[in-house]
């Protein structure tokens, strides 16, 4: 397994509570599927600026997916929110500086988009940061143009907590072949809300025997998720893919 100590080489801010954070390659090959993670492993108070609380060790080691693309190898990108019990997401948004050392290993994961046994249809359902993994997923059948026919269905608390928004649209936006919904459970505003259903699934207008499901995000939304897949709609399980964020 390569392991790697690579540096940050930009940080992008999503929203208010998210970062992409990319650490450069620096011409090191690295080989992955659309959706793997990796395991990140730092230092949080070798720069001074953060204090572990509790008696908790200094060096800490997280799983966090791409959100870049395999043929993407300038840089490898997670997407990162800060959550309230996580002081590794917080100091990843917050504290995270241009240059500092982030070791990492992998990649890691079955839930990963197989191009070559893909049904000509894919849906990929997110909420929050789960759609870290997906926008691999999302840019890979984009860059490679893919003949699969994607439709992104994003769940989020607010409208400023949307992340990748405008690349999101610009992909809808470019083609035939994708499209997109979000929605938002706490706010109201011009576009969907409320929290992912049956109805939004059957309008995306894809023939559902033929469309492959991948979900990312909390333990309770990807437990909802496959029960609406597989029990109301009959969905096969073997198209139902997830991963799940604690």
């Amino acid at each position: 397994m390569p392991n790697y100590v690579l540096k940050v080489s930009e940080l992008v801010q999503l929203s208010p509570t998210a970062k992409a954070v990319r650490l450069g390659l620096d011409g090191k090959p690295f080989i992955f599927q659309p959706g793997q993670f990796v395991m990140m492993e730092l230092d949080l108070e070798k720069t001074g600026r953060f204090k572990v609380k509790g008696g908790k060790s200094k060096i800490q080691k997280r799983p966090f997916s791409m959100s870049s693309t395999p043929l993407q190898q300038k840089y490898l990108e997670v997407t990162v929110k800060t959550t309230e019990d996580s002081f590794v997401s917080d100091y990843f948004v917050n504290y995270l500086q241009l240059g500092e050392v982030v070791g990492v290993t992998g990649p890691f994961g079955k839930f990963f988009l197989d191009e070559k046994s893909a049904k000509p249809n894919i849906m990929l359902i997110g909420a929050g940061s789960g759609i870290s993994p997906l926008m691999s997923m999302l840019r890979h059948i984009y860059q490679k143009n893919l003949k699969i026919r994607t439709h992104t269905l994003y769940s989020n608390r607010t409208e400023n907590e949307i992340l990748w928004r405008k690349e999101i649209e610009s992909i809808s936006s470019s083609s035939k072949n994708f499209s997109h919904e979000f929605t938002l459970t706490r706010e109201s505003w011009k576009g969907t809300t409320g929290r992912i259903n049956k109805d939004m699934i059957v309008g995306s207008g894809f023939n559902l025997s033929e469309t492959d499901f991948y979900l990312c995000g909390s333990p309770d939304f990807v437990k909802m998720m496959e029960k609406l897949l597989t029990e109301e709609l009959n969905i096969n399980n073997e198209r139902v893919k997830k991963e799940v964020y604690n």
